[in-house]
């Protein structure tokens, strides 16, 4: 059994107005909701196949150098734990790992979650979501997560942005919304942000993201002792996970690594240490969402609301048909692989381009 052929299409995302950014955070800011995607499929020649999705920015040559490195081998025989990938390949690894995953857990007739290390939980726990936005736009997206069956919406920050006014403006639409505020490291002053945690921490926040720049954990450790508010890092790998424990940096970690073992990896030596977890994403479609549900089922640590976006926020989600989803509450998918089948129809509507990779 070898791969010998892998799809690709380049195809557009369109999200809901009421979570991107507001008009006047636009000129400064990545518009990530016009960004395309690639979405990929190996075929098998027993006819097998496995779907997967890039990450935001991935690039149509790194997309084929990966493919051409695959070609010709057998599925059953590469480790899962670490593709055979170099040469560029960073940029497209969990596509491909998501894809291979899909492929080995439907030759396998296994989930993705047991194929990752078996699923201690039958659902997941997802949060709303809203981009850079002033107060006035915000009440759509708390609006939108009220009506939607959510107890948590994340939410972005930039210095000079009327944050504790967005933060009281939204609870007075939905009083029990709680929040993820996540400043990406806009903030370089210790004290500022030591003044805003303070005016935040009567308002429902759940915990607060990379408050301030990373290379400066002695900050972090300080800001920690002196709020109530857990403060929270967005970290890609183990290592970085050890450097901030070690550290006394965070309360919670927002893991978002390019593998969905490294994911399992990551919170598995969190939760070691008493962290809590949740996925990162960029703003993805929906099949890496089924990847993150199957990932986010399986550590016991991983139990912050997750950034599982697709649906709520694209206008598609390139999946025929997702799991069953009860507002925050999201099915673990139970068919083989990923247990979802790409939307052929919503790649013809929204295509950019198209190619494959053959021997």
């Amino acid at each position: 059994m070898k791969i010998e052929r892998i799809e690709w299409w380049e195809v557009n995302q369109f999200v809901h107005q009421e979570m991107v950014n507001s008009a006047e955070y636009h000129d400064a800011h990545e518009r990530w909701d016009l960004v395309p995607k690639f979405l990929i499929r190996l075929h098998t020649g027993d006819g097998t196949y496995g779907v997967g999705e890039t990450s935001r920015g991935a690039q149509r040559e790194d997309v084929e150098t990966a493919a051409r490195q695959l070609i010709g081998q057998n599925p059953l025989q590469i480790p899962l734990r670490k593709l055979p990938l170099k040469d560029g390949a960073a940029t497209v690894y969990k596509a491909y790992e998501t894809a291979f995953l899909d492929l080995v857990g439907r030759l396998r007739e296994m989930r993705v979650c047991d194929l990752l290390g078996g699923a201690c939980r039958d659902h997941v726990i997802g949060s709303y979501w809203a981009g850079l936005q002033n107060p006035t736009h915000s009440l759509d997206a708390a609006q939108a997560a009220r009506d939607g069956g959510y107890s948590c919406l994340k939410i972005k920050i930039t210095q000079g942005m009327e944050v504790i006014e967005r933060l009281e403006r939204m609870r007075k639409v939905a009083p029990d919304l709680r929040f993820i505020v996540d400043a990406m490291q806009r903030y370089d002053s210790l004290d500022e942000m030591r003044a805003l945690t303070r005016q935040m921490e009567d308002l429902n926040v759940v915990c607060l993201e990379d408050p301030l720049p990373k290379d400066r954990y002695d900050w972090y450790r300080v800001l920690r002792e002196g709020t109530d508010i857990p403060i929270a890092l967005h970290l890609g790998s183990t290592k970085s996970i050890i450097d901030a424990l070690q550290a006394e940096a965070a309360d919670i970690f927002n893991c978002s690594p390019p593998s969905s073992v490294e994911f399992v990896r990551m919170v598995d030596v969190a939760g070691a240490a008493g962290k809590s977890c949740w996925h990162g994403s960029a703003v993805d479609l929906g099949i890496l969402d089924l990847a993150y549900i199957h990932a986010c089922a399986v550590p016991d640590a991983a139990t912050i609301p997750h950034d599982i976006l697709s649906t709520p926020l694209h206008v598609d989600d390139f999946v025929v048909q997702m799991p069953g989803r009860e507002g925050e509450r999201i099915q673990v998918p139970t068919g083989p692989g990923l247990g979802g089948e790409l939307d052929m129809d919503a790649v013809a509507e929204y295509l950019i381009s198209s190619g494959e990779v053959t021997a």
